[in-house]
């Protein structure tokens, strides 16, 4: 199912291209150009064919210290940390919506290709690969209002310091490709977000081969008892909106990675030397549950979350003759299994001015030698200066890592400077 996703897309992209045309065939369009927000471009009065083109670039610097290597201890290195093009569009009086989104830092150069048709006013569904919601809130952001500017390597948490230990450790990737469906209602002043999805559990994988394996069933609830933030402000660390009333978002997410053949159930395959009876080769269920909270008033945001990440599996042995069983201690040699919780909070001036903080626990399941997951405390300590409204962005940030494992014990220091371009 999967592996025709590119071509269903590209005939939306045909679909799209054609009504555009014929709606800009003797009627007024316009194009537009807003700072911080980009080109839009509608062809056709009314509800006609509406596009938004948006471009990043986001060079910047890092420097890393860590006292205890005694041959090179310092490092630093300058990189584009985002490059990137990204086009939204809609038509059919908005029923249609597609997004597409290029990355030209990282492995892959397609980040997001999805589409979307609204089935109702309230609720919608989307096929393709973009952003999953069975993350922690942060890691559903836009990278482009991150509270650490740092480098990246196309929507994965490899480096870290963007998004932190709960991220490093258990997400990796930040989007999946797949089926999502996403609806939205009132109760009296509470806005509800509830949403599910189905995708393939090997992260970002849209133009790879789909190989035999389980799929990835996940959900989210999101909760806003004071009611809606501005535009997508309740995924966003720092409050560049300057919400005037108080607002609180509560959320949840769950996922089951069936079949598991990644460590954190996010990439391509990673995990080898399990088994089923008869000596085939086999997979645990990789699982996450996360718990958030945001909480948004005139500039000041306080964001905390919590992941676990466990398995299941019956009948799994780590040799062919199936005389050892898997059980979660050994699991944990193989997955990305404990928890994390994050807390971070800024305040942002009314003339841009953004000073924040953020502090992270990594605890591994099982505190072994063979363990993935080590334990970790994160500091981190930043000041950033939106401009043009919010279209130029200037930021340093400083990390102390301090990694607690059995093997490896050490302390690290993380300095980044970068500068953000939206055009």
């Amino acid at each position: 199912m999967f592996n025709k996703m590119r071509f269903i897309l590209s005939g939306l992209c045909i679909v799209l291209a054609n009504r555009g045309l014929a709606q800009s065939i003797n009627i007024d369009s316009t194009f537009t150009y807003a700072q911080g927000e980009g080109v839009f471009i509608n062809l056709g009065k009314g509800e006609g064919t509406k596009i938004n083109l948006l471009t990043t670039t986001q060079p910047g610097v890092q420097y890393t210290n860590i006292p205890s290597l005694v041959a090179t201890p310092n490092s630093t290195r300058m990189s584009l940390n985002l490059v990137r093009i990204a086009v939204a569009a809609s038509t059919y009086k908005n029923k249609i919506t597609m997004g597409l989104v290029t990355d030209f830092t990282g492995t892959t150069p397609i980040l997001e290709a999805w589409a979307g048709y609204k089935l109702s006013k309230q609720a919608k569904i989307i096929f393709g690969q973009k952003q999953t919601h069975t993350n922690n809130r942060l890691a559903m952001e836009d990278e482009r209002f991150a509270q650490v500017m740092s480098q990246s390597i196309g929507g994965t948490s490899s480096d870290g310091i963007m998004y932190g230990g709960l991220m490093h450790n258990f997400v990796g990737s930040t989007r999946e490709a797949g089926l999502y469906v996403e609806t939205n209602f009132n109760v009296g002043k509470m806005r509800v977000y509830p949403s599910a999805s189905l995708t393939t559990g090997r992260g970002q994988n849209f133009f790879d081969a789909y190989t035999q394996g389980g799929y990835k069933y996940g959900g989210r609830l999101d909760i806003m008892p004071l009611g809606d933030f501005i535009k997508n402000n309740a995924f966003i660390a720092h409050d560049i909106y300057r919400e005037m009333k108080p607002r609180l978002a509560l959320g949840v997410a769950a996922s089951v990675n069936v079949n598991a053949s990644n460590a954190d159930g996010s990439s391509n395959p990673n995990v080898v030397g399990i088994f089923k009876k008869g000596g085939k080769a086999g997979f645990a269920n990789y699982r996450k549950l996360v718990a958030d909270a945001m909480f948004k008033y005139k500039g000041f945001a306080m964001v905390g979350e919590y992941m676990v990440g466990t398995v299941a599996g019956a009948d799994l042995f780590t040799n062919t003759a199936a005389t050892n069983k898997l059980t979660e201690e050994v699991a944990s040699g193989y997955y990305n299994l404990g928890s994390a919780f994050n807390m971070q909070t800024s305040y942002v001036f009314k003339k841009g001015l953004a000073i924040d903080g953020r502090f992270t626990v990594v605890t591994p399941e099982f505190e072994m030698a063979s363990s993935r997951v080590n334990k970790q405390d994160w500091v981190t300590l930043g000041i950033n200066k939106y401009l043009k409204r919010n279209a130029l962005k200037v930021g340093i940030n400083v990390s102390y890592i301090h990694n607690k494992g059995m093997v490896v014990s050490n302390e690290q220091w993380v300095g980044n400077f970068a500068v953000q371009l939206l055009l």
